[in-house]
């Protein structure tokens, strides 16, 4: 028997319903997706645990770069050097390359060190969403930090969570928010972290922040007391839309979804110099948004933008509140290369928020000395004012801290350590100046 033949006739209603059901099954995929309808939560969490398989990842191998520069230990370059102690934060190789925080003095001396373990401090993620199982892990970084006199160091594990650790390395108490970044202690003692979450769903997202896309980060500044309560959270992507400013999200960032802002400071306005910004009241926050090439100033009971800037900085972090209407900011000027080769390198300027002026701080014009550097860095960076006029600055990838005097000339650089194949480097994300007295000193030094 000779089988029938299939006419042009019998396949169209065949097509049209093949098309129908998969235009349908697009549709509902898309609901589902936005809704949190059947099976996205079943996909979703299958997802998340393949991903959590295979996070078995070196986390701090992010944070290596080639040497860039010939120099490990200290170099002196003018015989007033200070009695202050630097407190560094990085991978370590002569303590099995882990995280931690070392305290040293002028000469590059160990005077205490804090070794960290992440995943000893949280053994288990505390964290529900979809990269639960990656921060946690025992090749994390430290960054943002802050020494109390007794000894005692504050500090984030990047995305995981606030530590207090004392000095024999013992936790004293941890805050299971997802902080990363800076740490800034208040005139009242408390701290100002930043902290992110992942908005995965729509019953997540509520409606808010329309125009972006799932998985979002919603950035916001925290501010914790000394014991580990959070005392008050500001959201800088609701302040952001609440200003009519989300158009930078899309003039600058470029991104709709994911790490849109990328926060990485906030400092809030001293009292004792308030008077000095007359657009500004005390505790008012400054805030840097790297992807948004933004720094800001938002009121934290209001959410209120009162000032912000996008320019001459590009990917910065680390603006200052210095005094006589000036803020400083760590201009990364990241231009996607290693040695910054396009735009020059980073820079550190001064920008008085409210009128025109704005002058570089560093580098100079013409080489201060001769012992200046190249000065670049693509992403992290601290410029920190000292009492006397100096600043620390901090270099990450070439993994080094350096002093400048006012007039711009390196006065004084520490260099880390090559890593065990000599030809590459872990980045320091902090170096930090602190005053500290022989008696605070020498408790630190014998626990």
């Amino acid at each position: 028997m000779t089988a029938p033949s299939t006419k042009p006739n019998d396949l169209m209603p065949r097509i049209a319903f093949f098309a129908a059901t998969l235009f349908f099954a697009c549709l509902y995929g898309l609901f589902a997706a936005r809704y949190d309808w059947f099976p996205n939560s079943i996909v979703s969490g299958a997802l998340a645990a393949a991903e959590r398989t295979d996070q078995d990842v070196d986390l701090s191998l992010h944070h290596v770069h080639p040497a860039r520069y010939e120099l490990a230990g200290t170099k002196s370059y003018a015989q007033d050097q200070s009695g202050d102690a630097i407190l560094v934060t990085s991978f370590w190789p002569d303590v099995d390359d882990m995280p931690g925080l070392r305290l040293i003095d002028r000469d590059g001396n160990q005077l205490h060190h804090w070794r960290v373990n992440p995943a000893n401090i949280w053994p288990d993620s505390p964290h529900t969403d979809s990269v639960r199982g990656l921060f946690n892990s025992k090749t994390n970084y430290i960054h943002g930090s802050y020494l109390f006199p007794g000894g005692d160091v504050l500090f984030n594990v990047e995305f995981m969570g606030l530590v207090r650790m004392n000095p024999r390395g013992e936790v004293v108490w941890t805050l299971d928010r997802r902080t990363h970044h800076s740490v800034t202690r208040t005139e009242d003692g408390d701290f100002w972290v930043c902290g992110m979450r992942w908005i995965e769903t729509a019953q997540q997202q509520k409606g808010r922040f329309r125009g972006l896309a799932l998985p979002l980060v919603e950035d916001y500044a925290l501010k914790v007391s000394p014991d580990g309560a959070v005392l008050q959270e500001v959201s800088m992507l609701g302040a952001l839309f609440d200003a009519g400013m989300k158009d930078r999200i899309w003039r600058v960032g470029g991104m709709r979804d994911g790490d849109i802002l990328h926060m990485n400071d906030v400092e809030p306005l001293p009292a004792a110099i308030a008077d000095d910004y007359p657009l500004f009241e005390a505790g008012d926050l400054l805030v840097s948004l790297r992807n948004i090439d933004t720094v800001m100033v938002v009121d934290p009971e209001t959410s209120a933008v009162k000032w912000s800037a996008s320019e001459p900085f590009l990917k910065q972090h680390d603006p200052d509140w210095l005094g006589d209407g000036w803020i400083s900011v760590y201009d990364n000027n990241d231009d996607g290369t290693r040695a910054g080769e396009h735009l020059g390198g980073s820079r550190v300027w001064m920008l008085k928020p409210g009128t025109p002026e704005r002058r570089m701080l560093y580098p100079t014009a013409k080489p201060a000395s001769q012992h200046e550097r190249s000065f670049y860095s693509q992403h992290g960076g601290k410029a920190q004012r000292l009492a006397d006029g100096r600043w620390m600055i901090v270099e990450p990838q070439p993994g080094r801290v350096f002093e400048i005097d006012a007039s711009g000339r390196t006065v004084w650089e520490w260099g880390h350590q090559r890593r065990a194949d000599g030809v590459s480097i872990s980045e320091v994300l902090e170096g930090t100046s602190y005053t500290l007295s022989p008696e605070q000193l020498n408790a630190i030094r014998s626990r």
